[in-house]
């Protein structure tokens, strides 16, 4: 009972309701980018990047997306599509670096978790249509501890929208709950090293409104999202080159179900979840082609979140591997990247989570073009 999009990044979709590729320059590099966050989007990836960032930067990123999503029925079931098409997300970030000061901010508005499934009356009704929208405002305290190293730390607020249809019980539910907290660091320990780590708590969104159905009257849900840990280190050769490895944690495990239940009614829409805590892994190359112009690549492996046992087609994650090239210039006073990732999923069968039984198909394609200024 959740997944689609809202405002932010693109929403590659890899586990669960992760979004993805929260900045062009990040998405060329297959978000290979913890170590090096060097532009606006540090505020996502690790604002400690920010204290090498003097002055003033902001960045904006909007995404197209292009989805296929089919899963192959036992006979006479048929091959029904995903009805639900991906969002076109965007995000803003902002920066504030003072050229001879040791402290600096940063602040963000992005979606870290969407998604969205339409099955319709397949699975006899028991998924007909998901849809969550998550909103995400960070502010960021920044200090420099030395020329050579930072920290950051500050407050996550989030909040979204929630539709969740079946057979049974039709809910739309809102809410704005959810606080959590980040902590980052990077260090430059050589010229031509850094490594840099985020960690970003979970948090518990309560969503409620309206049900009709099986359940009438006021309603609500809670999501847990995840928190997650990640880690990189990149190193520069030959002054034209930059390879970057990173490595994340996400806490799938603490979202267990998406049940809709009543407010001083009775009833209950259940959709139990069996997640299970995920991680990826990516490495990017940036070639610096001339002194404002690069040319980046990346690859990236993405673990389900969803295990066979106890599948619910309301999220169909698989295993996915992400291919992904980018460029970026600067025009008129104005640096512009653009980005293309494809992601690819292997044929996933599952079995004896009847009703979802099947062979489930995915691909997606993004393009993401993010334009920043620097003052």
């Amino acid at each position: 009972m959740m997944l689609a999009g809202i405002v932010s990044m693109p929403e590659a979709r890899a586990a669960a309701l992760a979004t993805l590729d929260h900045s062009a320059s990040a998405a060329g590099v297959a978000n290979a980018f913890v170590a090096t966050a060097d532009d606006p989007s540090a505020v996502h990836y690790n604002p400690a990047g920010i204290a090498w960032q003097p002055g003033i930067g902001v960045m904006f990123t909007g995404v197209l997306r292009a989805e296929d999503q089919s899963v192959q029925l036992a006979p006479p079931g048929g091959t029904p599509f995903n009805r639900q098409t991906p969002a076109n997300p965007g995000s803003i970030y902002a920066t504030w670096m003072p050229r001879d000061g040791d402290w600096g901010m940063g602040a963000g508005f992005d979606l870290p978790f969407s998604g969205n499934t339409g099955w319709g009356t397949d699975f006899g009704g028991a998924a007909q249509r998901t849809s969550l929208n998550t909103f995400h405002f960070s502010l960021d305290a920044v200090y420099a501890i030395s020329s050579s190293m930072a920290v950051a730390f500050g407050p996550d607020w989030y909040g979204g929208r929630i539709d969740v249809d079946s057979a049974t019980t039709t809910f739309r539910g809102t809410g704005l709950t959810a606080v959590g907290g980040h902590a980052a660091w990077m260090w430059h320990p050589r010229p031509t090293w850094s490594v840099g780590a985020m960690f970003r708590s979970g948090a518990t969104l309560n969503l409620s409104g309206d049900a009709i159905g099986a359940i009438t009257g006021t309603a609500e849900t809670s999501v847990s999202l995840p928190g997650v840990v990640q880690f990189g280190i990149a190193h520069d050769f030959y002054d034209r080159y930059k390879l970057e490895f990173n490595g994340s944690w996400t806490r799938w495990s603490t979202l267990t179900d998406l049940n809709v239940v009543g407010k001083g009614i009775a009833g209950a829409e259940l959709n139990p979840l069996n997640l299970q805590d995920s991680f990826s892994a990516m490495v990017g190359l940036t070639w610096f082609w001339q002194e404002h112009t690069q040319f980046r690549f990346g690859y990236a492996f993405d673990q389900a979140a969803t295990k066979d046992t106890g599948f619910n087609a309301r999220i169909t994650d698989a295993n996915s591997h992400r291919l992904s090239l980018g460029m970026g210039t600067e025009v008129f006073g104005l640096h512009l990247d653009a980005a293309y990732s494809f992601i690819y999923s292997p044929t996933r069968t599952i079995t004896g989570s009847a009703p979802f039984d099947g062979r489930y198909k995915h691909r997606l394609q993004t393009l993401a073009v993010s334009i920043a200024r620097y003052f």
